[in-house]
């Protein structure tokens, strides 16, 4: 996967002609942007005073050129996960913290998560990077989307400012490429406190081999989908740092599908606070936020008889630890969370503060092939608590991180999230069986 093929065509010689060196970019973990790019029109190539244009396969079909010292690329990447899932309830029912008695129900499926198609690349020069995502999942009625889309300038070596919609950098796990889970979707409790995705602006950076930061300030904590007329005029701010303590940890997944031959220990933190909704006026934007229990915090009666929430403050931290040695690997995140200031229609209690974590550890069996993998999740508050405990594996049939095969079992013990992504939908509580197969080229 790590090798390149394309054919060249070469123009007379010319001072121009300049070779990039490769620049590696925060897009995607598996894209790299590469030297040069190529532009076009309808099917002729435009290449005008440029002396050389390239088309090929780096992980990922290209389009490379170099005009006038201008530098371009175009890439483009495919990912897919397909799945079948089974969920075996032991209870028929539950009941939200407004009253509401709520089925649970039996299901299987066959499930597309997460085909996406992915525009990437630089214009003018490799310092002024994009992309592109768009997404396609069966879970939200077939319909393909845009996901993340983004301008970035490289400022200074190795430090970005990026423009457009984005991850809010508010946990670890969220921000790992849902590609490289541990299991085959990411925890049920990063998946209850985690924030999803907004447009603002980020700084990204990093200032050493061992350190990376992401700052940033965004439209709110989980404004996807939404409208301008759906959210407040209040911003959101944002921000996550890991080191690596012992050794060079390497890639942002937790597996250590590398076989580091020296133990590695990578300690993280990231927060964020935002002010959500307005008050005197019902919005989207505050409609995500649960209970831990699973009851959403703005459904009416949710804190007190007859009273709805309309707007809120959140504050997050989460905290992370992990290691990597011999195939041997383990990480961990807590999470608390504190939801201040609430405004409703009538005066309501405190939510109080919500506290969760996950820990989750794994063996290569045979290095670069199949490992086995276990997790624990937990989630509590003043309204409830929640565990879930999984074991799986995975196989990587090609021996390259690109190609996987996944299957895993968990128990859990009442959801507090709904999460169409990892298939675990509030109030569950059973056995969730999940087999996966996924490639990314």
């Amino acid at each position: 996967m790590s090798a390149s093929f394309g054919q060249e065509f070469l123009m007379p010689p010319s001072d121009e002609t300049q070779v990039l060196e490769p620049m590696a970019t925060d897009a995607v973990p598996f894209l790299e942007a590469d030297e040069t790019a190529v532009a076009f029109t309808d099917t002729e190539m435009v290449y005008n005073d440029s002396p050389s244009w390239k088309v090929g396969y780096d992980r990922g079909f290209f389009l490379r050129g170099v005009q006038s010292n201008e530098s371009f690329e175009l890439k483009t990447n495919m990912r897919l996960q397909f799945r079948y899932l089974a969920f075996s309830r032991n209870a028929e029912s539950w009941t939200n913290n407004a009253g509401v008695v709520l089925p649970i129900r039996d299901r299987q499926y066959f499930d597309i998560e997460r085909a996406r198609l992915v525009f990437s690349g630089h214009a003018f020069s490799p310092k002024v990077t994009y992309q592109s995502l768009f997404d396609f999942d069966t879970d939200s009625r077939h319909v393909a989307s845009l996901l993340d889309g983004w301008g970035a300038w490289e400022y200074r070596d190795k430090r970005l400012v990026h423009f457009g919609k984005r991850k809010v950098p508010g946990t670890r796990n969220w921000i790992l490429g849902a590609f490289d889970t541990r299991m085959v979707d990411r925890p049920l409790s990063n998946e209850f406190f985690r924030p999803s995705r907004t447009v603002g602006i980020w700084f990204t950076g990093d200032p050493d081999p061992s350190t990376r930061y992401e700052l940033m300030i965004g439209q709110g904590y989980n404004t996807e989908g939404l409208t301008p007329q759906e959210f407040g005029n209040n911003f959101a701010t944002a921000g996550s740092i890991y080191r690596d303590v012992i050794g060079s940890y390497g890639p942002l997944r937790p597996t250590d599908f590398e076989y580091h031959d020296e133990l590695a220990v990578r300690l993280g933190m990231s927060a964020v606070a935002s002010i959500e909704g307005t008050p005197g006026r019902q919005l989207e934007e505050t409609d995500f936020l649960r209970l831990t229990d699973g009851t959403r915090i703005t459904e009416p009666n949710a804190l007190a008889p007859g009273a709805t929430v309309e707007s809120f403050q959140v504050y997050l931290l989460a905290v992370d630890a992990a290691y990597k040695y011999k195939g041997w690997s383990a990480n961990a995140e807590y999470f608390v969370r504190s939801i201040q200031n609430l405004s409703a229609n009538i005066p309501v209690p405190a939510v109080g503060l919500q506290h969760g974590f996950y820990t989750e550890g794994g063996f290569f069996v045979v290095p670069k092939r199949f490992e086995l993998n276990s997790q624990y999740t937990f989630v509590t508050g003043d309204q409830g608590s929640a565990n879930s405990y999984a074991t799986g594996f995975s196989y990587y049939p090609q021996g390259v991180p690109f190609l996987k095969m996944s299957m895993d079992g968990t128990y859990i013990d009442g959801s507090p999230v709904n999460s169409t992504a990892t298939n675990i939908l509030v109030g569950d509580k059973g056995f969730l069986f999940r087999c996966q197969w996924q490639a990314l080229f």
